[in-house]
This record gives C-alpha cells, structure tokens and sequence, in this order.
C-alpha cells in the first residue's frame, strides 16, 4: 500500500467529520527526534491537491497537558455556523477534557485574510529592522493576537476522571454528547450543552484495568 500522505509527528489524531482536515495532539508518553517537553493541539489539510507528501499545518494551539485521545464529533448545535466544522475533544494525562472548536483556530491559521494581514506585518518589520525596540514590539503585538485566538478556541476544561483519560468519542447520532472513559475502568457521559452535571457510571469492584476503547453510534 502506497503512502501518499504523512506526518513526522509523535501524536494521536482525529479525522473532522465533515471537512477535509486532521487534527493531531502531542501523544502522552512519546518522545520526538526533538526532545521537546511541550504539548500541542495542531490541524492540518487533508490537501490531495498538492504534490507536497506532506500535509499543510493550518492551526496550533498549546494544550496544559499531553493527549491520550481525540474525537472529532459533528456540529454540536446543528445549524449554527459558530460550530460548522464540529468540536474536538481531547482525552489529557491529568484527567481533564479539553473542548476546542476548530473553526477559531483554521479560521485565523487558514483564512486568506489571515494570510494577507500577516504580509503587511511582516513587511514592516523588515522596515523596522533598524529600530529594534520598535520592531520587538511589534511582533509582540502580533504573538499576542495569534496566543488570543488560541485562548478563545479553547471552550471548556471537563475535570472529572482520577486518572488520565484513555478513552473518548463523541456520539454521532447526538453531537453533543461524549463518552469518556479513564483507569479503574471509570466512564463519564457529558453533554456539551450541560458539562457540569455528567453522567458517571462508577467502576465495578472487580474491573481494575483502564477503560482505553469506547465506540460510540
């Protein structure tokens, strides 16, 4: 079988459901070529256009902690265009669910008004070359903009689970719930529209390995 496009990342991944992207998260327990202690959440384009093997990177936002998981799932409110491409869900080490909505991300790494309002930028601070101070605080401002989209994708921070979440799926039939599962067999069911009160199913006494598949409809 022929690869025909790839990824030099040490990450799980999620397909969207309903738009030509991939989302990756650094994988919990990997270590990369580069040593790197940080954990990030990225989308890519499942670009077949393209003679490049490898998939153009869209957007990125940093995670507080490595993933176990991702899910994918629909369109949480149906016809609202604030969540077209859906949510992602990603399963973290510390037990915690974290909720982004991707459509903030792609929308500031993706859009050609993005790409257009970054020429101009950059442009002046080749101008500003000259004028350190200036031009330091420049791109400041600019490290500042793109760190706010990252914050305002990031909706919800789910803490429920003891342990890390090894298991996560959103259900297809009714985007807004999500079945979680962690260690000690422990599982969750949220709804997106409510995530304060889930629904806990506590583990049996004699089931002591971690919940790491859950399939949903």
């Amino acid at each position: 079988m022929t690869c025909i496009k790839g990824l030099s990342r040490s990450a799980t991944a999620a397909f969207a459901p309903d738009a030509p992207y991939l989302a990756a998260g650094t994988m919990a327990g990997a270590v990369d070529l580069s040593f790197s202690s940080s954990a990030n959440l990225e989308i890519f384009k499942l670009d077949f256009q393209s003679d490049d093997r490898e998939l153009p990177a869209v957007a990125e936002s940093p995670s507080s902690e490595r993933f176990n998981r991702l899910s994918w799932g629909k369109n949480p409110s149906g016809s609202s265009d604030e969540f077209s491409l859906g949510l992602i869900a990603g399963g973290l080490v510390d037990g915690s669910i974290g909720i982004w909505n991707p459509l903030a991300l792609i929308g500031f790494g993706d859009s050609k008004d993005h790409k257009q309002c970054l020429v101009f930028p950059l442009l002046v601070c080749l101008l500003l070359v000259p004028f350190a101070p200036v031009a330091a605080d420049f791109v400041s401002l600019l490290v500042s903009f793109s760190s706010e989209a990252s914050e305002n994708a990031l909706l919800s921070q789910l803490s429920r689970h003891r342990g890390p979440v090894r298991g996560l799926e959103f259900n297809s039939l009714s985007p807004n719930h999500l079945a979680s599962g962690a260690d000690e067999g422990e599982i969750c069911i949220w709804d997106i529209a409510n995530p304060a009160e889930p629904t806990h199913f506590p583990p049996l006494k004699v089931h002591t390995q971690p919940c790491a598949v859950i399939c949903g409809t």
